[in-house]
């Protein structure tokens, strides 16, 4: 199902970047282009039409040609010279334009799930800061029922294959200095903790996080304090294959989380002072983010199979640390907290595995 919706969205990626190029200020060399395929098929039709045709009294249809063979053919080479390098003039400046336009926009990939923010939208917040920029939404309300995530697979499927067609599209974009890409949203942890992943560590990202209190999208520029998280590895077994991660940013769900794991050997990620928007500093994350890959790479180096992510935190961080995931690492279980659920936790996204290797909903 998935392979249909991949080719859908990467077709209606470059059918967008087709009609932005096709609608926007025509450039000297798409207008010459122009001029030369519309005077290569002018001379075609000035050519073809250059016949006379007459009756004789006794019935007889007699035709005259104006040119000769000679002239008629030269005419048509010229013509076709004319349309082929039109042709490729307009191209060249499709091109052109694609490469220019990536190295000049703010590309933002907008992921909206759990509900819809009050106030100025994200893509108006970054516009308001920025300029111009390049949206690419990934809404999932759709999936949504009283605050629950009814259809995680089809949230999977869009988040997985509208990332990967849009990142394409964009490619050059990426690779050009100039290029900013936000993210921000409001997704379940798990889809943070993927969209991250599937982004990648090697392309830098600004970060947006929603203020309800202000009702305010804002990057992360926040100032810088001491309540920082602390790791604690008392609890954790090498000698297990699978580790459990709690972390407790926004919430404490270090008991709820206890109720449900499926392995004893445990490390626990903490915020001294847990409140809501608490890693909205820049220098914190981007500190912090590197504690949690060295933690990545240690459970790598201890040969630890399966990784158990248990998260409560903004979505800033969430992507963040889901960036530090590389295919090194062992598989990654995120999972989806349900309030007033039989079991609190009733499902995971698991991704990064060797077999199989695409992501899937895991029920438990």
């Amino acid at each position: 199902m998935s392979l249909p919706k991949d080719g859908f969205y990467f077709l209606m990626a470059w059918v967008d970047a087709l009609v932005r190029w096709y609608t926007r200020p025509r450039s000297k060399l798409f207008s010459i282009g122009k001029f030369f395929i519309i005077t290569g098929v002018a001379i075609t039709g000035v050519v073809a039409s250059l016949k006379l045709s007459m009756k004789t009294p006794g019935g007889t249809e007699v035709e005259a040609i104006i040119i000769n063979n000679d002239v008629s053919g030269f005419a048509f080479f010229i013509s076709a010279v004319f349309t082929i390098t039109g042709f490729f003039l307009v191209v060249l400046d499709a091109f052109k334009h694609l490469k220019e336009s990536g190295a000049e926009k703010n590309i933002l990939i907008e992921h909206m799930a759990l509900f819809k923010p009050l106030g100025l939208t994200l893509e108006g917040a970054v516009r308001k800061s920025f300029g111009s920029v390049r949206r690419v939404k990934i809404d999932l309300t759709q999936y949504y029922k009283e605050g629950v995530l009814h259809e995680p697979h089809e949230a999977l499927t869009d988040t997985r294959s509208i990332l990967r067609a849009s990142v394409g599209s964009e490619s050059s974009a990426i690779g050009s200095e100039q290029v900013v890409i936000h993210y921000g949203g409001t997704p379940s942890v798990c889809f943070g903790f993927y969209s991250g992943f599937l982004i990648g560590n090697t392309t830098s990202v600004k970060l947006w996080d929603y203020d309800r209190d202000i009702q305010e999208w804002h990057p992360l520029d926040r100032r810088f304090d001491n309540n920082q998280p602390k790791v604690d590895c008392s609890r954790y077994n090498k000698i297990n294959k699978a580790v459990c991660l709690i972390i407790s940013i926004s919430f404490d769900i270090e008991d709820a989380v206890l109720k449900h794991i499926p392995t004893d050997s445990i490390i626990t990620i903490k915020m001294p002072t847990i409140c809501h928007d608490n890693m909205s500093s820049l220098y914190k994350v981007d500190k912090f983010k590197l504690e949690f890959r060295k933690l990545l790479n240690m459970l790598n180096k201890d040969e630890i199979e399966l990784v158990h992510i248990y998260c409560a935190a903004q979505s800033s961080f969430n992507f963040a640390m889901g960036q530090q995931i590389t295919k090194n690492h062992p598989t990654i279980r995120v999972y989806e907290y349900v309030n007033n659920s039989a079991l609190n936790y009733p499902w995971c996204l698991e991704f990064n595995a060797k077999e199989p290797s695409v992501p899937q909903i895991v029920s438990l």
